[in-house]
């Protein structure tokens, strides 16, 4: 177990040994956060809001050896300040642990100051900082025996790989671990790019460090003037750095920039290629549930979708917060400003692979209703405020779609939902899904509602296989006669599913016979004809369901 010096730490500089401590916090604690002392820090080296509204303080204190009459007096002070924040908890972090005089003595603050929780000693932090090494070493960089260690791996590093790839890895690894210990505040991860050059990823350990232990630019960083993909470069930097978010720079916007941070990273030192910042991902657990509606300018709703809110970035000026609805289908992020309090929505439609008819009508709808003049609002689930309300200034009809497009896809995949409900037969939506499709589908509803349907076409042709059938078409070619036909099994075909609707009748009323002469020729020929009919422009053809003729 790695224990930290305290008395030697004390010694040499009380601050470092509360820094220490209030690094350890920070990372036990992603919620709890620092309080910046310059000038004086209220009573409250740390604070946190828990998960269910409560304010815990934390007190970070020096102190070795004993808790004398002097420190006691401190200890007070620092709970006088600390009672002006109305706290639910407050704690002492010291390196001395407690003698039965000592706990005594802190049981009886709460009876004045009833928030008084715990007293965290020296055991308890040598073995919170048994999980966290790199904090200890951070702290003590000039202990011989790390010295020695690193001297001895030094040497290792120079040596030719005996072992093969067990060797390389067991010294990668080594490597990898000693990265680590550079600086308590971030991970050091390296890998070769393509093109060979060393790649450095640096990521925060626990919580996102504060200004005192950020990475830091120093100088301009450039974007040519008159370049559409360097000014939308430059938006996309401004933005990151603002809300938080993906943006990576050129060496030629590097090239007046230097990268400050905190000691031992040697940042000052880089040459830096390119950059690639991105924010820390936040995750929302459990994630928060809103409601996105379209409203009326009256307020009145005219479309919602329920989204959940998963994860969020921040920046200097606010953040951004990301949610979809229960499909993936419709994402949503929501940029909040923390100066005046406000935000901005913005929406993605992500069109699916396969997914059931009835994922996709609720999306659609919303973007059908999302018309310029109506309000975009976002209600949170449980806050009693009207949210986040704007006008739509301009509609959510994804690339390459055509006006109403959006609507008439919403009606299609919602027939075609309604089919498979009434048939029990689901299936996803068919890759080839075309408006040919959407007016069957239509189709089979008025089938099975019991109407008719008018059949589409202009001719309709019959096979005859003998003379006395052909003579008997020939003798009423005068005047308008009917056919009728009867199926066994009507079959509806959508993509690669097949939809039988039972019996069928069509009925047919023809005029006249196109081609009587080519037919007897083809009879004669071929033992077999196709007689075509054109079909009466006043009784159209139809189709009904059944055998008999609807009334």
């Amino acid at each position: 177990m790695v224990k930290v010096p305290w008395d030697r730490l004390a010694a040499e500089s009380p601050k470092v040994s509360e820094a220490l401590v209030t690094m350890l916090v920070l990372r036990l604690r992603e919620r709890a956060r620092a309080v910046d002392g310059s000038g004086g820090d209220g009573g409250r080296d740390l604070f946190e809001d828990t998960e269910d509204d409560e304010l815990v303080v934390y007190e970070a204190k020096s102190f070795t050896g004993r808790m004398t009459a002097v420190r006691r007096r401190q200890v007070v002070g620092s709970l006088v300040s600390a009672a002006r924040h109305q706290p639910d908890h407050w704690d002492l972090l010291v390196p001395i642990d407690h003698n039965p005089a000592e706990l005594l003595w802190f049981e009886g603050l709460r009876e004045q100051f009833p928030f008084v929780r715990h007293w965290r000693g020296r055991s308890w932090l040598d073995e919170k900082f048994a999980a966290y090494p790199d904090l200890v070493r951070y702290a003590l960089q000039e202990s011989s025996d790390y010295i020695l260690d690193r001297v001895a791996e030094a040497r290792a590093e120079r040596d030719v790989l005996l072992g093969g790839l067990p060797d390389y890895l067991e010294r990668a690894s080594a490597l990898h671990a000693r990265a680590q210990e550079i600086s308590p505040h971030y991970a050091l991860h390296t890998t070769l790019g393509a093109d060979g050059q060393t790649v450095v990823h640096l990521t925060p350990k626990g919580p996102t460090p504060d200004g005192q232990t950020a990475i830091r630019f120093t100088g301009r960083v450039r974007f040519i003037a008159g370049d559409e993909q360097e000014a939308a470069r430059r938006r996309q930097f401004e933005e990151t750095m603002r809300f938080g978010g993906e943006v990576e720079l050129t060496a030629d916007n590097l090239a007046e920039t230097r990268l400050a941070g905190p000691a031992g990273l040697g940042l000052d030192q880089l040459t830096l290629a390119s950059m690639r910042i991105t924010s820390p991902r936040q995750e929302v657990t459990p994630p928060l549930r809103g409601r996105v509606i379209v409203q009326q300018p009256s307020g009145f709703p005219v479309a919602s979708l329920s989204v959940d809110f998963t994860h969020r970035v921040l920046g200097t000026d606010g953040g951004t917060l990301y949610g979809s609805d229960m499909t993936g289908l419709m994402r949503v992020q929501v940029r909040f400003h923390r100066r005046d309090l406000s935000g901005q929505l913005k929406f993605s439609f992500v069109p699916p692979e396969t997914t059931m008819p009835t994922a996709l009508v609720p999306v659609l709808q919303l973007i059908a209703k999302s018309r310029p003049g109506r309000f975009m609002a976002l209600v949170f689930a449980g806050d009693t405020s009207d949210g986040l309300r704007a006008p739509i200034t301009t509609g959510m009809t994804p690339p390459g779609w055509e006006a109403g497009e959006a609507r008439f896809w919403a009606d299609a995949y919602d027939d075609l939902a309604r089919l498979q409900n009434r048939t029990n037969q689901f299936f996803p939506v068919p890759d080839n899904f075309t408006r040919q499709d959407v007016r069957e589908v239509k189709e089979i509803h008025s089938l099975l509602d019991g109407e008719e349907i008018v059949l589409r076409g202009e001719t309709v042709s019959v096979e005859v296989i003998s003379a006395e059938g052909l003579d008997q078409l020939a003798d009423i070619r005068g005047g308008m006669f009917r056919l009728t036909a009867g199926y066994e099994s009507m079959l509806f075909t959508i993509g690669d599913h097949q939809i039988d609707l039972g019996p069928c009748t069509e009925t047919y009323t023809m005029d006249k016979i196109l081609n009587m002469k080519e037919a007897r020729r083809e009879l004669a020929e071929q033992g077999h004809a196709k007689v075509i009919m054109r079909l009466a422009e006043r009784f159209p053809a139809v189709r009904y369901l059944g055998d008999k003729r609807p009334e």
